[in-house]
């Protein structure tokens, strides 16, 4: 018996709704523009190696540009969610015919989209820019996604390192 049960497990644990799988955030290009070293503004895609990120500091820019895909269902609301507001300065890039003005749902200016009905699949960019450093050092842009498929939604995060200007490495 115990047997049976735990071959139907994967089927009940992977079984959203009738409709597909829980959607997806995927980060297609993560370009970092920091300052180097030569005073000239150098852009590199850290999308497959985030772990090799550089420690920004005030001024540098972050450009994420994300898929969300439905994984078969329309999409719902995307929202953009940072650790601290005064730490970074944030703005969405999206195809506006795909977003609801309708009502209050949509609120670019807290990062939160609600999307028109047919929408399964789309492309948002988002600019982060550094503009305050503290002793912390370390920030995280966090994205959340959900679809209309009874799922649980799609969270993905990126973590930048910070650092105060008047350090420079030796």
């Amino acid at each position: 018996m115990k047997k049976r049960v735990l071959l139907l497990l994967p089927l009940f644990l992977g079984a959203c709704s009738n409709s597909g799988e829980s959607p997806v955030i995927k980060i297609e290009k993560l370009y970092v523009k920091a300052e180097s070293n030569s005073d000239s503004a150098k852009e590199e895609d850290y999308a497959n190696k985030m772990d090799e990120l550089p420690a920004l500091k005030v001024g540098d820019e972050v450009k994420a540009l994300l898929l969300l895909d439905g994984n078969g269902s329309e999409l719902k609301t995307f929202k953009l969610q940072k650790d601290n507001d005064e730490t970074l300065s944030t703005k969405l890039v999206y195809q506006k015919t795909e977003v609801s003005t309708e009502g209050n749902l949509t609120d670019e200016e807290n990062g939160q989209l609600r999307f028109k009905d047919g929408v399964t699949q789309t492309r948002i960019m988002v600019r982060a820019s550094i503009a305050h450093v503290d002793k912390n050092g370390d920030v995280r842009l966090e994205f959340y996604l959900s679809s209309k498929a009874e799922c649980e939604g799609a969270q993905e995060e990126i973590g930048l390192k910070t650092k105060v200007d008047d350090e420079k490495e030796e």
